[in-house]
């Protein structure tokens, strides 16, 4: 009996010696991956080729991390209205990234829950609508290049593309909108003109007054962006330049001069600043297969890819408020 005992308590000892090393790996494991996930740097891409918004982790072996296509049955967007999103021109990550604002220009215009890949919103803005932008009440405003126009919609997320838009703002090709939230004002770029708006902040009658206007160097306003970590500056790019535009002061800053550049975005210590610059690859002119850094450096490359605009995953603090979540003032 004694030598019985001693048997069956020599088997528990080597029993739970046994499962330690099970748990140091799955400790290790763990550690890894919640080392992998602080260490990521995801660009979130818009492949037009593929029909498809993606986010790319650079720092991890280039993986594609996520992936949304409006066709899909996640995405809920009804059949009828999927060819809205055809050359999907614009992904912002919002709301502290949990989702992404979207635009096409096929005219659609989109608030993606990043987890579920739901389209929670959606609507036509049409006129090759090239960007958008949330308001402070959870309203949104798009910029459509065709006809000329920013174009407020009532975010209705019961109703969707029944949702109720704003009058038309008169604005001849704009390209881009950026909110400002230290100044409370909604910034464009058309042609050669950049122009600052109040806005009325009203969930059923919104309203964009005119309160500023710049002539900038050179015209074909492209890209507007705002400069991560900066609470006075925005990136703005035309078809032959890069600028850095001062809020506060109005001062155009030369920052390089280049041709094609579709999107610039930067971001803090040990990220490159991003430039997709068109070079005909992906089957389009103004698509391309390479993202580079200022210097012409290649950051990320891809033959199968036809990319148009692209930013990293980072929480823009220049239009948005600290830890803001997704919101609609209509309920």
């Amino acid at each position: 009996m004694f030598f019985s005992l001693l048997f069956a308590l020599g088997c528990k000892k080597e029993a739970s010696q046994s499962a330690a090393p099970d748990n140091a790996s799955e400790l290790l494991t763990t550690k890894a991956l919640a080392t992998e996930e602080a260490t990521a740097k995801e660009i979130v891409i818009c492949d037009q080729k593929n029909a498809r918004i993606v986010k790319v982790d650079v720092a991890n072996g280039n993986k594609i991390t996520w992936e949304w296509k409006p066709t899909a049955s996640y995405a809920m967007i009804r059949s009828v209205a999927q060819g809205w999103f055809t050359n999907l021109s614009e992904a912002k990550p919002v709301y502290s990234g949990k989702y992404i604002l979207a635009t096409a220009s096929g005219g659609g215009v989109a608030i993606i829950n990043v987890s579920s890949k739901k389209a929670i919103w959606y609507d036509y803005a049409g006129g090759n609508t090239h960007s958008a932008e949330l308001l402070p009440n959870g309203n949104v405003v798009t910029a459509s290049t065709t006809g000329g126009y920013l174009l407020i919609f009532t975010v209705d997320s019961y109703i969707n593309d029944d949702s109720k838009q704003g009058g038309k703002v008169a604005f001849e090709d704009v390209h881009n909108v950026v909110w400002d939230k230290t100044n409370k004002l909604l910034w464009a770029a058309g042609k050669d003109k950049l122009k600052a708006f109040s806005y009325n902040n009203s969930c059923g009658s919104p309203v964009l007054t005119l309160k500023k206007t710049y002539t900038m160097p050179q015209g074909n306003a492209h890209d507007l962006f705002p400069v991560y970590g900066s609470t006075t500056d925005l990136w703005l790019t035309n078809s032959g330049h890069i600028y850095k535009f001062n809020v506060s002061t109005g001062a155009f800053t030369l920052v390089k001069t280049i041709s094609g550049v579709k999107s610039v975005c930067n971001g803090p210590s040990g990220y490159a600043t991003i430039l997709d610059v068109a070079n005909g690859n992906g089957g389009e002119s103004w698509r391309t297969d390479v993202i580079t850094d200022l210097n012409g450096a290649t950051v990320y490359k891809n033959t199968s890819f036809g990319m148009y605009k692209l930013r990293w995953k980072l929480v823009n603090s220049f239009s948005y408020p600290s830890g803001d979540s997704f919101h609609e003032c209509t309920h």
